[in-house]
């Protein structure tokens, strides 16, 4: 199972996102299901203009760093662009690839303590 496969219905990733299915943990649909809940601007790409976007990414942002503590031995992937016959080909930024439209990849970004800590 490929994680960042969004077409996959299991594994962190897919449940925080919200592309899960099924009972208990797989149901939890945690980002998704908030942008629908509050509607409005949360729900298409002006979500960044409501406040709510950033408490609830915030709150997205501890879960991902939590899930970092405790599995320190995974890192971001996939490493390597998925190759053109993959059905992912162009949907993922890899791990060395820049994040359009900034200079950052997601290697650099996977520790944001040199930006901010929670308390």
């Amino acid at each position: 199972m490929r994680p960042w496969d969004s077409t996959v219905t299991r594994g962190f990733r897919n449940t925080l996102e919200g592309w899960g299915r099924g009972r208990g943990s797989a149901s939890w649909h945690n980002h998704n299901r908030v942008h629908r809940w509050v509607g409005g601007a949360m729900l298409g790409g002006a979500s960044v203009n409501d406040p709510v976007f950033w408490l609830h990414h915030a709150f997205v942002d501890l879960q991902w760093q939590r899930w970092q503590r405790a599995h320190r031995e995974h890192r971001y992937l996939p490493a390597e662009p998925p190759g053109a016959a993959d059905d992912q080909h162009g949907r993922i930024v890899a791990r060395y690839e820049k994040l359009p439209p900034w200079d950052e990849t997601p290697d650099q970004l996977e520790d944001l303590s040199r930006i901010y800590r929670y308390a």
